[in-house]
């Protein structure tokens, strides 16, 4: 079989502090070039591998917003899955999809499909969703299910010809974070050193490399949100894989340049912006609120000037705090 791979669209309605007006029109653009490459490449089905939506607060996403991505969906003419990011769960929480998130509304209108666990369409595909914990020791269990197989499905591919998709922190060797990444080499292991790996999550470009006898994939996100060097310079990609030759094949699009995506002279405002906040968090233990909620330190973050970015960063995490009480 053929898939079309992308992963971390990030769609939003309002656009990242540091990109134009046009984000939204551009990823919308690039969603449909991804369209033609899936025809031009005949491919069987579509895989996007998580951060379809960029926030978690369900009041951030609007109806337009998920009318759009149904739209790109539906534009595919063929099956189409996801596996779930970190941006499309609450609290890490794969349950709220189906309570708040827009990602719940695709899976529930049938125009994409769930990849938990093995795909009963095409047995070759078997996806990780985002974990609560990422830790080496467990692995296997993110894993098990493909380690092991599943008996209730019919005549299942050799596992040499299968592909796992999955939203992880995973690097190539010597490339990992310290704080929070699956080893690779662990990785393979539980994948019995054979099949192939695609995975989202890294917005970077990590391409195509082998580790213990797994081939692994990672060629960067398709959305530029944040302004960092990597993605002032890479190129934005869709991926074919092929279980044939058991391969990946990348598919440049047509993105803009940075200058177009980035308001680079802005800058020097960001990193202001981020040292206000610093000064904010800060002194924040000494400052004295009448009425202790969310609007009045909304409304004190608002006096302080830090600008627009951080304020919406604030707010995402007041938001995120109230949901634990």
């Amino acid at each position: 079989m053929k898939a079309l791979l992308l992963s971390d669209i990030h769609l939003s309605d309002r656009s990242p502090s540091s990109c134009t007006e046009s984000y939204m029109e551009d990823l919308l653009k690039l969603l449909g070039e991804t369209v033609a490459v899936a025809e031009e490449h005949k491919v069987d089905a579509v895989v996007w591998a998580g951060d379809v939506f960029n926030s978690k607060a369900p009041a951030r996403n609007s109806h337009w917003l998920v009318q759009q991505v149904t739209g790109v969906l539906l534009a595919y003419q063929r099956p189409c899955f996801i596996v779930p990011g970190n941006h499309d769960v609450q609290h890490d929480d794969l349950s709220s999809i189906w309570k708040t998130q827009p990602l719940g509304v695709l899976y529930r209108t049938g125009v994409a499909k769930p990849l938990i666990g093995r795909c009963r369409e095409f047995p070759q595909l078997f996806g990780v969703p985002w974990q609560q914990e990422w830790s080496n020791e467990n692995v296997g269990e993110a894993l098990r299910g493909f380690r092991e197989g599943d008996a209730d499905l019919l005549s299942p591919p050799p596992r040499a010809r299968s592909l796992v998709v999955a939203h992880a922190p995973l690097y190539p060797p010597g490339m990992e974070l310290s704080f929070e990444y699956y080893d690779t080499v662990m990785w393979s292991a539980a994948m019995g050193h054979q099949g192939s790996c695609f995975y989202g999550h890294v917005h970077e470009y990590h391409g195509s490399y082998d580790v213990a006898g797994v081939k692994f994939c990672n060629n960067g996100a398709l959305s530029r949100g944040s302004l960092h060097e990597h993605n002032l310079t890479r190129q934005v990609m869709c991926t074919i894989w092929d279980s044939t030759d058991v391969s990946f094949t990348e598919v440049p699009l047509h993105a803009k340049p940075a200058s177009e995506v980035f308001r680079l002279r802005e800058k020097q405002e960001v990193v202001d912006s981020a040292l206000k906040l610093d000064e904010f968090l800060s002194g924040v233990g000494s400052t004295q609120f009448d009425v202790l909620s969310v609007e009045s330190v909304l409304a004190h973050v608002r006096g302080l000037g830090v600008g627009k970015d951080v304020e919406d960063e604030v707010a995402e995490l007041l938001d995120w705090s109230a949901h634990q009480t």
